[in-house]
Parts: C-alpha cells; structure tokens; sequence
C-alpha cells in the first residue's frame, strides 16, 4: 500500500512510479485487449514518449493535449505528459469538434497526443515505431508538487466549460489517500472503467500503479453488465470504480436474469452521482461485496469523502450516506455566513486541505468565488471551495447529500450546468429563448427536458444542434415548443408551469413493418426493456439516453455490419427516420464505390493501353 506519510515531503506522481519501477520492474503494471505491459515496459515507453515532448517543448506550466480511447496508449501517454514536466489536457475522442476546439484554445495546448484531426497542432503517436530508437532513461526533469498536473473542462454556468487546474501535488495525495481508502496492495488487478475524457481515470490509475498492483483496462466501448461481468471474471478484477447510474443499470440487470457476480470482486466503488439505498438492497440480494460510496468534485481532485457498506444491514433513508473526508481533506456543512450549521440541519459542504484544485485557468474572479479564504485554517493562505451542495451531518459523524444550492445537476454521472444548454440552444436561428431543466426519472435517475420558444425547429434539428458542440449526456432527452416561457410574479421562470412530457405511446399508424425498421426495433426493445416501440416513437422520448446510446450503437453496428455514428442517432432519433437516413447514406456509399470502381477501371485500361504502347516500342 502506498504510504501516504512520505507524502509531506513534497513527492510527485512521476517520482513515486519509478520508485515503484525498481522494486517491481517485472510485475503486470497493465493489461490490455490481451495483452500485458510490465512496470519496467510501461516506465520505458512513457520515458520514450516523454523525452519527445521535451524536445518539442513541453515545460512546466504549459499543456499537452491527449485525445486516445481507453487502453495501453492513454496511460503511456498521461504518464509520459507528467515526467515530462507538463499538464495533460484529456480529450474524449468523440468530443465535438467545436467543444473540443474550444477547449484547446482555451487551454493554450501546443502540442497533441493522438490522430491528427485538423487542430492545429503537432500530433505525436505513442506507439509510433520510430520512438523505439529513443533514450529509454526518466527524462532530466525535475517535477515540483506546485507545478500543473493536468487541466480538465466542466460545466459552466456561463455557457462554456470552465477549465480546472490540478496540481501535482494534489494529484499525489489524491493517490495515497484513495491507495489507503481502498487498501489497494499488489495483488489487487483495478478495473480502467472511465472514459478518457473524466478525471476518475486518473483514480483508476495513479493510486493502482503507486501501490503495485495491476491496471485492467475494460473493452471499449462500454459494455452492457452481462458483458462486463464476463470481462471481470476473466481479468480476475479485485477492485471496480463503476458510475452510480451504471450500477444502478447492473443491479436491475442482475434483478431480471439472477447470477453470481464475478469471485474476484473484492470491493466495489460508485460514485459520480446520488447513489440510492434501494440499489444497495438490490446489489445484497446478489452479492456481499462491499460498496464504496464515494464524493468528489473536480475542483477537490477527484474523490474527496468516502463511505463504505459491509454485511446486510442498510443505512436510513432514500439515499446512500457520503460518508467521511479522505486523508488530507477537511469538510465543514457552513451557513451563509460561513458558521457551522447544528447536526442534522442542512448547510453548503464546502471542502479544503491538500486535494484542492489551484483554481479555474485564466478565471480569477471565478476562482475567487469560489474558492475562498479558510475561517477554521491555521495554514497562511488556506481555502475552502464552495461545491454548492447542499449536505448534513448525520448523528454518527457521516455526510449526507441533500441538493444542490443552484441548478447544477448529475446526468449519469456527469457534472451538467442547464445553462450551458440554453445557451447552446439559443444559438440556433430559429430559438428565441430557451430554458433547460432536469426532471427525475424513477428508473434512469434525471433527465433533461429543453423548453424552447421557436418558430418551425423540430426537436431533431435542436438535437442534432446541440450534439455539434455538447457531449452526449448534456443534449435533452425530450424538447417542448412554447409560445413563451411561463414566469413568476419577479420575472423568473415559473417552473411549476413547465409541462413535463410524457413517453410517446405506438398508435395505430406508428406500427413497425419488416426489414431494417424491425431490426432497429428489436435491438430498441432489447436495450430499453420495452416489449413495444412504434415507428415514430422517440428513442430519447421513451426511455433512452446518452449510456443507452451506447449500446444501441454498438449492437446497430454489429447487427448492420457498419459503421452506425452515434451523432446520427441523435439527428435521427425515431425508428422510421434512423432508417431512413442509414439507406441514403448506404446508397451513397454504394455509388461512391461504383464512382471509385469505375476509376479504378478506366486507370487499368489506361495502363493496359500504355503497357502495349510500351511493348510495342520495344519491338
């Protein structure tokens, strides 16, 4: 386990690895599709990595851009970032492109890890053959506990993401203080769930590799449970950090079709939303594996509060307790005026010590408002960061969350501002004024409803608006046309006034024929649970949503033998349009290939003609 004690003398992430390095060089430091990376292996194509990004100029404080899938390139290349004294900016592949510009220039990034897309900037490929030549020794750097670690976008309130800076020493204490929470030893083999563009990987990795143990990277795209579980029995996985509203998906699966969940599971972590005590009712009826609750926000370095469930008793309430404050951490539950509120009220949680974030890059004044002065403190210069959430402190000393203080909500685990959206679906020329809200569902938790005052927009062209520039979790499920948004007597919106739409529900003429709508149907069915879905019946609309998407994605492009692009689930979101689309487009492809063919052909002809020509003058 690593010893979180050595942690005061000021050690960073790079240094603590390859003192890990040489006292296990021959262990499975990861593995991968397959395939298995020892410490030294994994150390030596990070140094490698690392020493070009120097060359070209990686320093501290600047940012190194990484955008790969989840595997053996991504944790060679977030290492080789560190030791090269540099940030990470990590870049979900299937970012949208205007986000993901956005998030570059903002960020200042000269340098990217992963496919050339047009950027701008240098991209470098870690598994390029040529890095095999370079020096395999730990780059001359020298990495200080103060300097950027990695920078990483969230919601903003604003309407654009707001960039968070980590520094290494926050990164390290994170490491040792979750390594001690999760008692993570050598023989442990740590489930690599997250998508590479949230910061859990960085839990998933840091304090796995710091203890010893073995990283397991999980097949990409995210399975479903059964699939999943296959996968850990294989893997022989000790300890897995799922988002609660994946959890809550494999509890309702294990309910549907009973089974033994794998035997090396030896702990299991949810966190990223509120987890419900139902679900953990659900998970004893299958299993005795204990449950991590975990807390966290980005600006607090991940994980910040942590509550663990044993044995079959379950706590009070509808939801799960947060639990305690990690090492390093303090938490207070403060009013207004930043004063202790009595046991069992509710007060903001506001959050400090060793784990927090430097702040927002390039955003003082919202760094200063949210990050403030520590009143309890006795270190010069200590802070307190304001989360917004609204908690308790239970009789027993354990947090409980109770809200939020504003609108920010968790949309499957994802951290959402509803005025991000608005703003984003303003700008579509047809949107004079639009408002955004969650609305909770009993089976998929929240879900997002976009009400929009608008002449002639269908809400697949607000979709498919909105999936241009926000990630999939943040486009609403469900759109609402309105002559004008209800208010208040004080000129505010009057949410009680907004209708909530319901499921659409199949009539008579929305019946599903044979062929490819059939085949789209039945996977629908499949993946919503659904014993019927109609032919214009909104995927969004009828239970689906952006984990769902996945999935259908995955079994379309299985099932079609190509490739289905998620964006054209969204643009296309009902059974008849979906097929609609994928026939022109396949119609397309097909005369894009008799064009090529019959190029192809006429540049045979030509060089047939041409080899005669050239026989003949032989002759």
């Amino acid at each position: 386990m690593l010893d979180a004690a050595r942690l005061g003398a000021a050690v960073c992430v790079p240094q603590l690895f390859e003192e890990r390095v040489r006292t296990s060089p021959d262990a499975v430091a990861l593995s991968d599709r397959g395939t298995c990376m020892t410490y030294a292996e994994l150390d030596t194509a990070a140094n490698r990595l690392a020493g070009l990004l120097v060359e070209r100029g990686a320093v501290a404080e600047s940012v190194v851009a990484v955008s790969l899938p989840r595997g053996r390139e991504l944790v060679t290349a977030m290492l080789a970032v560190l030791k090269s004294g540099a940030a990470y900016l990590p870049l979900d592949p299937a970012l949208p492109a205007e986000r993901r510009a956005y998030q570059l220039a903002s960020s200042g990034a000269a340098l990217l890890i992963g496919p050339d897309t047009g950027d701008g900037l240098e991209a470098l490929d870690p598994a390029a053959p040529e890095l095999a030549g370079r020096s395999a020794e730990n780059p001359a750097v020298a990495v200080e506990p103060g300097d950027l670690a990695y920078l990483i976008f969230t919601s903003g309130s604003t309407g654009r993401p707001k960039p968070v800076a980590i520094t290494h020493s926050s990164l390290a204490h994170h490491a040792a203080a979750v390594s001690a929470a999760f008692e993570l030893t050598e023989a442990d083999r740590v489930l690599q769930f997250a998508g590479p563009g949230f910061d859990v990987v960085g839990e998933e990795l840091y304090p796995t590799l710091l203890a010893g143990a073995r990283v397991s990277v999980a097949p990409d795209p995210v399975p479903p449970p059964a699939e999943l579980e296959e996968y850990l029995r294989r893997a022989g996985v000790t300890v897995a950090n799922l988002p609660t509203p994946y959890w809550d998906q494999w509890v309702r699966d294990l309910d549907a079709q009973p089974r033994a969940v794998p035997e090396a599971l030896r702990l299991l972590v949810v966190g990223s939303d509120t987890a419900h005590t139902r679900t953990l009712a659900g998970w004893r009826r299958h299993s005795d594996v204990p449950v991590l609750n975990a807390y966290g926000l980005t600006e607090t370095t991940i994980t910040a509060t942590v509550q663990a469930f044993t044995g079959q008793s379950l706590p009070d309430g509808d939801t799960l307790p947060i639990g305690r404050p990690l090492a390093g951490v303090q938490a207070y539950v403060l009013d207004a005026e930043l004063e202790p509120v009595p046991v069992g009220s509710p007060g903001e949680l506001y959050l400090g010590g060793v784990l927090l974030a430097r702040g927002y890059l390039g955003r003082p004044g919202l760094t200063a408002d949210r990050f403030v002065p520590d009143p309890f403190g006795v270190t010069p210069g200590a802070r307190l960061y304001r989360t917004g959430d609204l908690a308790i402190c239970r009789p027993d000393g354990a947090l409980a969350f109770v809200g939020r203080a504003d609108d920010q909500v968790k949309i499957r685990g994802q951290r959402v501002e509803p005025a991000e959206i608005s703003a984003a679906l303003c700008t579509h020329p047809a949107v004079r004024q639009a408002h955004v809200r969650a609305v909770d569902d009993e089976a998929d938790g929240k879900r997002l409803i976009g009400y929009v005052v608008a002449a002639e927009a269908e809400p697949a062209q607000l979709r498919g608006h909105l999936a241009k520039s926000l990630p999939a979790a943040m486009v609403p499920a469900s759109f609402v046309v309105l002559d004008e948004l209800p208010l208040t007597a004080n000129g505010k919106i009057d949410h009680d006034a907004l209708p909530v739409p319901g499921p659409a529900v199949a009539g008579p003429q929305n019946v599903v024929p044979s062929g490819l709508e059939e085949q789209i149907a039945a996977v629908w069915r499949q993946t919503l649970r659904v014993d019927h879905v109609g032919l214009d019946d909104s995927f969004f609309e009828i239970g689906g949503h952006s984990l769902l998407l996945v999935q259908v994605q995955r079994k379309l492009t299985g099932l079609l033998g190509r490739q289905v692009p998620g964006v054209a689930l969204f643009a296309h979101p009902t059974i008849r349009r979906l097929a609609a689309h994928l026939r022109e487009e396949e119609g397309s492809e097909s005369a894009a290939d008799e064009r090529s063919g019959e190029r192809r052909s006429g540049r045979s002809r030509l060089a047939q003609r041409r080899a005669r020509g050239s026989a003949g003058g032989v002759r």
